[in-house]
């Protein structure tokens, strides 16, 4: 053991190591705390878009798609029961076949249809439908009625074509679907079978042509899309005075 003026150096070294020691095992220390803070804000982080969003496998590989899936807003108070309620989801086919949207239903309405731009600025059809039957029956008791009972059934078979299957809704491979009132044509619950403010949602299951069912899961419901702009606030009031403190001081 060599000694420098009297004194012995090996204590020292020692000190110096461990010192040394300390300092690297700190270090490593603040580093984790460091990263395991960053894998906690990540596992915490969702996504922006508020809407309904699901990913299934296909048959055959790749997947089928709902994306941003929504009810449009409808104003403060929602839909009411009965109500009429537009879609706006996008479909993607992640797949090597084209495949096409075969069914669409929901458990909170009486149906679900593929309804248009026309389908937001029509009037009721119950209102446009109950003059046409008077005004059809006017003119039956002016003429003689054998010809006029046989020419009835004619505007009866008009309606058929309208109410003709609508063209099938194709998605290519890697492609996608827009079902929004933007794009022209979207989905629409009708006759809700409850009334859904806002902060509620409804179910909505889709099928397809390859097998692949897309449903919203339980406890899970397609949500009510928030406003595009905030709403507007209430005036802001001031607290009603108690009697004997006016002109008091603070």
């Amino acid at each position: 053991m060599a000694s420098i003026g009297g004194h012995y150096a090996e204590p020292v070294t020692r000190s110096i190591t461990m010192l040394l020691a300390g300092g690297a095992t700190a270090a490593a220390l603040a580093l984790t705390g460091c990263s395991a803070g960053m894998n906690s804000q990540t596992a915490d982080q969702v996504a922006a878009v508020p809407g309904f969003s699901l990913t299934v496998p296909g048959p055959n590989g790749g997947s089928v798609a709902v994306r941003d899936a929504m009810l449009v807003y409808a104003g403060p108070a929602g839909y009411a029961q009965g109500a009429t309620a537009p879609l706006q989801l996008r479909i993607f086919n992640d797949t090597q076949q084209p495949i096409t949207l075969d069914k669409f239903e929901s458990n909170d309405a009486a149906g679900v249809k593929l309804a248009t731009a026309a389908d937001l600025k029509a009037s009721p059809s119950p209102a446009a439908e109950s003059p046409s039957p008077a005004a059809s029956k006017s003119p039956k008791a002016s003429g003689s009625p054998s010809p006029e009972a046989e020419a009835s059934p004619e505007p009866e078979a008009s309606p058929s074509p309208a109410t003709a299957a609508p063209a099938k809704l194709t998605i290519p491979p890697a492609g996608y679907l827009e079902l929004t009132p933007a794009s022209g044509q979207f989905l629409a619950l009708t006759g809700l079978k409850k009334p859904v403010p806002n902060g509620e949602g409804v179910h909505l299951k889709l099928t397809f042509s390859n097998g692949v069912v897309i449903e919203t899961p339980e406890r899970t419901e397609v949500p009510l899309a928030p406003p595009l702009s905030p709403e507007p606030r209430l005036p802001a009031t001031a607290p009603p005075t108690r009697p004997g403190t006016e002109g008091e001081g603070h």
